[in-house]
């Protein structure tokens, strides 16, 4: 059968903020989540300055092309709202308002009453509703935060508060609750939260209600009638991270021994390092919710400033001719109804700088790459954004024949600088050349395995859409053994 390749997507262009944020399509959408509800696509993002207050909600019937369609709290006339006890959110802000005189700069919850939401993520509840896992936060830099749930009939908006999950007092003394991710599985809910400091950190939750399953209060904590273990949860990774999420895969195809078995992994995926200049996705699985969840070297995850361990799935990139992918992170992981596995991620760029059109690499673009898994079980990446293509059989005489063995080759090393693509060759018999040069074979229906400078990296072979070409084409997605970097080859001919 031959290969389905996508077809042109014809992407919306990129573009730099403007004063009318209906327009801003993939633009400025900051740390999204997807939803799913009969066949339409919901994109939840950080609060971005210049867009009414409450969250941001994107819409899409065919995953690459977004639309504004509004906030998920109404925050008109926000200050005489809040300030005086009248919004239902009104336990969030009392808990982490905070005067600009504490601090001096990037108050987010001001005594005026003015909110800003950072990281949310919605999900179908067991009850019907819609449930939105929000948080909210005092100031930039800092762990006054709070994490609470919100729920709404549609998925668009009208969503009021429920009820604080988790709150986290200023000093680091605590995880900062922030960034809520909400999984289930196996008949048990979860919540996955935290950013830097003492590192991100996991609670059970009520499936029927979507609030904690202990019932505990933070007034509980601080009176010392429960543990810091038993309010704040469990770690499951520590340093310089945050955006935890975690996606259950049953039944995922593992070459033990030359013969294929199936097993059950919860993989976790974080962002690593400085935001505005060494963030990247890095990824860890466990045979428990509860961890431990590991690199490929059988090592918690862990970030020291901004290195560390973990697999490395996406940093800074750029290929021939296009403008670079910069600081991509902190995502969400989506199985859609139809099976297809989707990472949402915000990434930046310097295309407008670079150009002299812009100061600032500040807006964040919401893209999403498809994953699969290698012979080995681990989690690989797409790094070309997604195009509608679909995983299929790939064979070595198909990529020789439709690539003419020419790739563009991105590969990731501890660093958090730009990685350049260099050109490869991979040949009939075997060999790799170029820029780098090794050897490579294919094995199984699309499984590749492609050795570097000693280091054996075991991928997926997949069809795809070459933005800066194009064009549509294969690419290869792969993860090294020992190093847990990934390598991404990109064929460059034109089909």
């Amino acid at each position: 059968m031959a290969i389905r390749y996508p077809k042109n997507p014809h992407f919306n262009k990129l573009q730099m903020r403007t004063p009318d944020y209906k327009t801003w399509q993939e633009g400025c959408a900051h740390d999204p989540s997807l939803l799913e509800r009969e066949g339409v696509y919901y994109a939840y993002s950080t609060d971005t300055f210049g867009a009414p207050s409450g969250y941001q909600i994107r819409r899409s019937e065919d995953l690459l092309h977004w639309e504004y369609v509004g906030s998920a709290f109404d925050m008109e006339d926000t200050a005489t709202r809040y300030k005086y006890g009248r919004g239902d959110l009104q336990p969030a802000y009392d808990w982490c308002k905070t005067a600009a005189s504490e601090v001096g700069y990037g108050v987010c919850a001001r005594t005026d009453g003015t909110m800003a939401f950072w990281a949310p993520h919605c999900v179908r509840g067991t009850d019907g509703k819609f449930w939105l896992y929000f948080c909210l936060t005092g100031y930039f830099g800092g762990s006054k935060s709070c994490i609470g749930l919100a729920k709404s009939d549609r998925p668009d908006g009208g969503f009021r508060f429920e009820g604080l999950i988790l709150r986290s007092p200023a000093g680091w003394r605590t995880p900062n609750c922030i960034d809520p991710q909400f999984f289930s599985a196996e008949g048990r809910s979860f919540l996955v939260y935290g950013s830097f400091g003492l590192g991100i950190y996991l609670i059970e939750l009520d499936p029927a209600t979507g609030l904690r399953k202990d019932g505990l209060t933070y007034t509980e904590f601080v009176r010392g009638h429960c543990t810091f273990a038993q309010y704040y949860g469990t770690p499951i990774a520590r340093g310089s991270l945050e955006g935890g999420v975690i996606h259950y895969h049953a039944g995922v195809d593992v070459l033990e021994n030359g013969k294929w078995v199936k097993k059950n992994y919860y993989y976790f995926m974080c962002s690593y390092g400085s935001l505005s200049s060494a963030y990247n996705i890095r990824c860890g699985r466990s045979e428990r919710p509860e961890g431990p969840y590991t690199d490929v070297n059988g090592n918690p995850l862990v970030c020291s400033t901004d290195l560390g361990t973990g697999n490395k799935l996406l940093g800074s990139f750029r290929r021939e001719g296009e403008p670079d992918f910069f600081c991509p992170g902190h995502n969400d992981m989506f199985t859609t109804s139809g099976g297809v596995n989707l990472i949402s991620y915000h990434c930046r760029t310097n295309y407008f700088i670079e150009r002299g059109l812009s100061r600032s690499a500040n807006s964040h673009f919401l893209y999403l790459g498809q994953y699969a898994f290698n012979s080995d079980g681990w989690l690989v990446m797409n790094s070309n954004r997604y195009a509608g293509e679909e995983l299929q059989d790939v064979s070595a005489e198909e990529l020789l024949n439709i690539t003419a063995g020419k790739f563009e080759a991105v590969r990731f090393l501890q660093g958090y600088k730009t990685v350049n693509a260099r050109r490869v060759d991979l040949h009939a018999d075997g060999t790799v050349s170029g820029g780098y040069t090794g050897t490579w074979q294919t094995y199984g229906s699309r499984y590749i395995s492609v050795t570097i400078d000693g280091e054996e990296y075991l991928g997926v072979v997949m069809p795809a859409w070459h933005e800066g070409q194009g064009a549509a084409g294969l690419t290869v997605t792969a993860l090294g053994r020992t190093s847990g970097m990934a390598l991404h080859l990109d064929s460059t001919f034109h089909i």
